[in-house]
């Protein structure tokens, strides 16, 4: 009788601690979902090295230059106009001040007071070089011409989908936190429990390899399938610019889930030789 409730009660505690298992690896994969958020999309380097590593500047002033043409076309501007007004653009220094103030208190709408007041002076330069009859180009005109090409600035130096990211950055700002602080107490408190109530010392290595595989594979699974599908090179973005960004910034972003994944793997892969050494020795 005494053995059958001995082996009741072995089995019992089995079972409670696969559960804690499964709830450490729950535990792990939130937590790293939380930290690679906070190093990819709550970090303005994430997107300014995306963009770095894509020559999105370049490719944005080259296309910001060609949409101006067609619009000076109509004008009579020429395209060396365009060309030398562009070029006199840091869209470096523009982009970064563009993406840090998701990051900040300050407005996140594209200032355009700048490019008026450049665009205008260049317009009246260019008048005054070429002689051209000002009744022709009347002041009216001028704000239109300016207002239209302010459009055409504001439409390139805007990431749409990073817009609708960066929106929300400051809003789960502190709730991540949060997050990451009670994933990590909680991780730490069932391995700790796991740890110091198991009697046999070679099991408390086998749980925790349980909880760190279940994570591992979880963390794995969603770069696995997001490559499996192609889902990032299939986005329909219309510009060159923006979609190498896009898949730049994405697969960037999903990378580090493999990362995540293969320090999780370790610990495991730790846990477990530290469980087989352990267990050789208690059953010889």
């Amino acid at each position: 009788m005494s053995h059958k409730k001995n082996k009741k009660k072995e089995r019992i505690k089995r079972l409670v601690y696969i559960f804690l298992s499964f709830v450490l690896s729950v535990c792990l994969f939130f937590l790293s979902l939380s930290l690679i958020i906070r190093v990819t999309i709550f970090s303005p380097d994430f997107m300014k090295n995306a963009m770095s590593s894509t020559a999105y500047y370049q490719f944005i002033k080259e296309e910001f230059a060609d949409k101006l043409k067609n619009l000076g076309h109509a004008s009579g501007l020429s395209d060396d106009f365009v060309d030398k007004f562009v070029e006199d653009f840091d869209f470096i220094e523009i982009e970064s001040e563009y993406v840090d103030a998701f990051y900040s208190e300050g407005s996140t709408l594209v200032n355009t007071t700048k490019f008026k007041q450049s665009m205008l002076s260049a317009l009246e330069a260019y008048i005054e070089e070429n002689n051209i009859d000002k009744s022709k180009a009347s002041e009216a005109n001028l704000i239109y011409l300016v207002d239209k090409a302010s459009e055409i600035y504001v439409a390139h130096v805007t990431v749409p989908f990073f817009s609708v990211i960066g929106n929300y950055i400051k809003k789960l700002d502190v709730p991540l936190r949060i997050a990451e602080i009670a994933f990590a107490v909680l991780s730490a408190g069932i391995i700790a429990i796991i740890y110091f109530t198991n009697e046999y010392k070679h099991r408390r290595y086998r749980y925790i390899c349980y909880g760190t595989t279940g994570a591992a594979l979880t963390v794995a699974v969603i770069p696995a399938v997001v490559g499996i599908t192609g889902i990032v090179g299939k986005a329909s973005i219309g510009t060159r610019s923006l979609y190498n960004l896009f898949v730049s910034y994405f697969s960037s972003f999903f990378n580090y889930f493999w990362a995540f994944a293969g320090v999780l793997a370790f610990f495991s892969v730790v846990a477990f030789i530290v469980f087989y050494t352990r267990f050789k020795k208690a059953i010889s």
